[in-house]
C-alpha cells in the first residue's frame, strides 16, 4: 500500500518552536519540509505526523479557520508508540515541558505518559508491558 493510511496534521502558530519541540526534544525525524515552508512531515518509529501553519498553499478562508482554532482546548490526544519510553520520559521531564499525565503502568497492558505541545495539543507516548 503506498503512503501512510493515516497521518494526523497538527496546526501550529510557530513552526520553529514546533520543530524544536517535535524534532529536538521528542526525537521525531524530518521526512520532508522545513520550518520556513510551513508544512513538515515527521516520523517517530512507525508513527507519522504533519505539522503545519496557515500558508499560501491553503485558501484564505481555510487559513482563517486554522488561525481561529489555534490554541483552543481539545479533548483529543495522539497515541504514539515509543520503544524508548523511559528515556523519552526522562528527557521530557528534564526539559520542563508540561506533563499532563505522568508515566505509569496502565491496567490495559502498557506504560504511558501524556504531554502538551507548545500549542496545547496532547501527545500520549506508550509502550507495551512485558
Amino acid at each position: 500500500m503506498p503512503g501512510f493510511p493515516l497521518t494526523p496534521s497538527i496546526r501550529v502558530s510557530d513552526m520553529h518552536k514546533a520543530i524544536d519541540f517535535y524534532h529536538a526534544l521528542l526525537g521525531f525525524e524530518i521526512n520532508r519540509g522545513t520550518p520556513d515552508e510551513g508544512n513538515m512531515s515527521l516520523k517517530r518509529g512507525p508513527s507519522n505526523i504533519m505539522i503545519e501553519t496557515a500558508g499560501a498553499f491553503y485558501s484564505p478562508a481555510y487559513n482563517d479557520a486554522i488561525r481561529q482554532r489555534l490554541g483552543t482546548p481539545s479533548a483529543h490526544a495522539l497515541y504514539i508508540e515509543a520503544e524508548d519510553l523511559d528515556d523519552l520520559y526522562a528527557r521530557v521531564t528534564a526539559s520542563g515541558i508540561e506533563v499532563i499525565d505522568p508515566l505509569a503502568d496502565r491496567e490495559w497492558g502498557q506504560a504511558e505518559f501524556t504531554v502538551a505541545d507548545p500549542e496545547g495539543n496532547w501527545l500520549t507516548f506508550y509502550k507495551a508491558l512485558g
